[in-house]
């Protein structure tokens, strides 16, 4: 959900009830669709081409640009010995308008590397973050767009990034978990325990920034909700709590039923949306309920409830905006200013390497990039090959032709 800011206000029709959807990006194979859906079958004309396909055991999981000749992709390679595994090996590549070259992790991160995320600094770079093994906490390097410099470690340790949301190099806020939110002011990081269990943040200013997630109501002893929705806001001096609409399911109640937010997206102060789930624990009755969408808008006073997206854009995560024009989703999905959801198309692997003709393939994207100013888009992850005897995946690199 990060990155997904600027010009995003001309779209408030289009991003309506735009949601999240566990699983990643597929780019439609395990994804039912109504026959009568008014966006079956319709595409884009927008289509992924590939830029690299990775022959080694490689995992790409961010890209970031700062200008057409400057594109940083972030990934790690895992040895295929499964009796003697090694750690997996981070690496850098990077894109200078002409070619793209593997470099090193940067030294402050050493070359373990797990989970590496990128952060917009705007004009002042950005911030590249991963633990640097399972069990450690993570690091922070800048790029100033000349060397890398190492930010001091979250206090605390240990603990694994939720969530990261930078405006400066001298104004980053990191989330933690238990909902410990932590800031960096440009000389030292100082912390703050949030009154709501939160998983995600967006903000469009220094003192307009959210965190979301949810609260907990009960313990269902008395037929209630488990959890509420919860969004906390930062306006520049404390972070408060905000009332948000309440989910209940009708009676009878199935069992630990619970609302939560999972992902916040903040166009502007006025229009701020928050995507979860309306939940309960499955298997326990026979006459279950239908789970709802958490869909909620902030319209600079209030949350209200907002409709889910209809057709085959219902329970999509936004992925990146395309200018003015229109929103990449999950699922290789594309949804236009006007509405409009369509399907972006993707080619085959070339029949080599051990990929076959006849092997069935789907492309999962993990994150989305379009260049500042410029109207290329980049996007990294995979492409699934499923085939007898011989499954595998290729870690590739997109982008978009129009």
């Amino acid at each position: 959900m990060r990155r997904i800011v600027t010009g995003l206000a001309v779209l408030g029709l289009a991003l309506t009830g735009c949601g999240t959807q566990d699983g990643g990006g597929s780019d439609g194979d395990g994804k039912a669709k109504s026959p009568s859906s008014p966006t079956a079958g319709k595409t884009s004309g927008l289509t992924w081409a590939y830029d690299e396909i990775l022959d080694d055991e490689s995992k790409l999981s961010d890209v970031i640009a700062t200008a057409d000749d400057d594109v940083w992709v972030a990934g790690t390679v895992t040895a295929t010995d499964s009796e003697n595994p090694s750690p997996d090996d981070g690496f850098l590549l990077h894109h200078d308008g002409t070619r793209w070259q593997r470099q090193p992790m940067p030294a402050a991160l050493g070359s373990t590397v797990h989970e590496a995320r990128f952060d917009s600094l705007g004009a002042d770079g950005f911030l590249l973050t991963a633990s640097m093994s399972t069990l450690a906490g993570p690091r922070t390097v800048r790029w100033d767009g000349t060397r890398w410099t190492a930010l001091p470690e979250l206090p605390g340790g240990g603990g694994r990034l939720v969530d990261m949301k930078a405006f400066a190099a001298d104004d980053v806020w990191a989330l933690s978990g238990e909902s410990r939110i932590h800031h960096w002011d440009g000389t030292r990081w100082s912390t703050s325990t949030l009154p709501a269990t939160v998983v995600s943040l967006d903000g469009v200013a220094a003192d307009d920034l959210w965190a979301v997630g949810y609260s907990e109501t009960g313990d269902g002893s008395d037929g209630g909700e488990f959890t509420q929705p919860a969004a906390v806001h930062w306006d520049g001096s404390s972070w408060q709590l905000t009332e948000t609409p309440a989910y209940r399911f009708p009676e009878p109640v199935p069992p630990e039923p619970g609302a939560s937010i999972d992902n916040v997206l903040a166009l502007a102060a006025d229009d701020v949306r928050a995507y979860g789930m309306h939940s309960f624990n499955h298997g326990e009755v026979e006459d279950e309920p239908q789970e709802e969408a958490v869909r909620l808008r902030w319209d600079g006073s209030d949350w209200a409830k907002a409709p889910d997206a209809a057709g085959d854009c219902a329970g999509r995560v936004p992925m990146a905006v395309d200018g003015t024009r229109g929103l990449f989703l999950d699922g290789n999905r594309y949804v236009g200013s006007d509405g409009a959801c369509t399907k972006i198309k993707r080619p085959r692997l070339p029949s080599e390497g051990g990929v076959r003709a006849t092997s069935r393939q789907s492309l999962w994207l993990s994150a989305v990039e379009v260049v500042p100013g410029t109207d290329r888009v980049f996007g990294v992850g995979y492409v699934q090959v499923n085939q007898s005897g011989n499954p595998m995946s290729k870690s590739v690199i997109v982008s978009l032709k129009r």
